[in-house]
């Protein structure tokens, strides 16, 4: 992906060693480095005790690769205190579950969330990586919505021009559902300061949808007044159900929901 130009960010497994160079290391009589001391281990249960619940740490000058050292940002976040404990209870009930038996360290390292990138950093600083990194469901999210309410995910067999009109109604369908959903998800932010959930919304608008055909048919006034019943009908039924404080996608991207208030 780098050497095409491309940007990544990527969560880091628990078990990959990362390293930095060794400002000193040891050398032969003929001047030869020996390659066991040109990079020194980093310790990330270390790190993470030195953190704070909440903050992010870039090790600087970060190299990863067992074999092959490869330059990257590496960045440590270290996870609230009731973060931890959750992930920490479903560490235990897979154990139950499963009957395997994970180590301490692991354990351990429940408390952290471990990224690498290659975005620079005079672009991305290392507190953007971690909610940046989040907005990756988000397109899980979509195409789990995509698969389940609209089955693009399977097609019976038929010629390929059918095929291909039927791909492009697909396309129309998800165009107009994702396009209202995604204007009733600003403007309940604008209003109400209400996040709206994706999952849901997409299956009320999609719910509507024959009406919202026959009423692009007929007249702006028919269009206009269902557009409001959709709207206050996802503001009751299609907010999401967290309760506890958290950046919205808006927040995430930037996106000024406040500006028309």
């Amino acid at each position: 992906m780098q050497e095409k130009g491309a940007y990544y960010v990527s969560r880091l497994k628990s078990n990959t060693q990362v390293y930095f160079k060794n400002p000193s290391p040891s050398y032969f009589k003929n001047g030869t480095i020996i390659k066991k001391t040109e990079y020194i281990p980093v310790s990330l249960e270390e790190l993470m005790a030195q953190l704070h619940p909440g903050e992010t740490h870039e090790v600087e000058g970060a190299y990863i690769g067992r074999k092959e050292k490869f330059p990257v940002r590496v960045l440590i976040h270290r996870l609230s205190r009731s973060q931890e404990k959750q992930r920490l209870d479903k560490l235990k009930e897979s154990e139950r579950i499963r009957g395997i038996k994970y180590s301490e360290r692991s354990k351990r390292l429940t408390g952290l969330n471990a990224y690498i990138t290659n975005l620079p950093i005079e672009s991305v600083s290392k507190e953007e990586i971690h909610p940046l990194y989040s907005l990756r469901w988000q397109i899980e999210l979509l195409f789990k919505t995509w698969k389940s309410f609209l089955h693009v995910d399977f097609c019976k067999p038929m010629k390929l021009e059918r095929l291909e009109c039927h791909i492009y109604a697909q396309f129309i369908s998800l165009l107009i559902c994702t396009s209202t959903v995604y204007k009733m998800r600003k403007l309940l932010l604008q209003k109400k300061e209400k996040e709206l959930s994706e999952y849901k919304a997409f299956y009320i608008v999609l719910s509507y949808y024959s009406n919202l055909s026959q009423a692009i048919e007929k007249d702006t006034e028919d269009m206009t007044k269902l557009l409001f019943r959709l709207f206050l009908l996802l503001q009751k039924n299609g907010r999401k159900s967290h309760r506890h404080e958290k950046k919205t996608v808006f927040d995430i991207l930037g996106v000024n929901y406040h500006c028309n208030r």
